[in-house]
């Protein structure tokens, strides 16, 4: 089997490849897919990551969410211990540039408490059919969603799914993961 390090290597260089026209594509079809899941139309609290780069995009799904009244949740990252503290937006001017040049919730924001989030949309560099996940190897969303008991939802293009991945005990499966081309539901 490859290794954790061969994947990130893999996928980072297709994603880096990856053109826009063809993402905003396939970033249309997952929010599609999203909107029209039951879990979401029901959903009052929602956390998902803010996307970065070629991420599948989440902007949109945070604008979208906040409009039907959603409470959306999103990760400020804490270097010191290596966690995400989740704080509630209410709009995209909450958020500012943090760890990792990524866009973080400001200060004035509310902590939420993650037990209290209904679904959870998760990124990855690659996903096993069997909803495993790859991350990019902080271990911050692994820790973040164990105490997290919403539906764990990964959101990929289609060529970051794999038909296993190397995983270790403390790695946590996704319920469900969306691509570009399907839903994988492991509930």
């Amino acid at each position: 089997m490859v290794s954790k390090s061969e994947l990130r290597a893999r996928i980072k260089e297709e994603m880096a490849n990856l053109n826009y026209a063809k993402k905003d594509i396939m970033d249309e079809k997952i929010r599609n897919s999203i909107y029209s899941l039951k879990e979401y139309r029901l959903a009052n609290i929602i956390f998902t990551y803010v996307s970065k780069d070629k991420e599948v995009d989440t902007i949109d799904l945070i604008s979208h969410s906040i409009t039907l009244g959603k409470a959306v949740c999103v990760p400020l990252t804490k270097k010191d211990n290596n966690s995400l503290e989740i704080r509630e937006i209410k709009d995209l001017v909450d958020l500012k540039i943090g760890n990792f040049d990524i866009l973080e919730p400001n200060k004035n924001t509310k902590i939420t408490n993650p037990e209290e989030i209904e679904l959870l949309f998760i990124p990855g560099l690659a996903f096993g059919v069997r909803c495993e996940r790859l991350g990019r190897g902080g271990g911050y969303f692994d820790r973040f969603l164990m105490s997290s008991r919403g539906l764990k939802v990964g959101l990929a293009y289609e060529f970051q799914i794999f038909d296993s991945l190397p995983v270790e005990k403390h790695d946590i499966k996704m319920d469900m993961i969306i691509t570009n081309k399907r839903i994988i539901s492991c509930v």
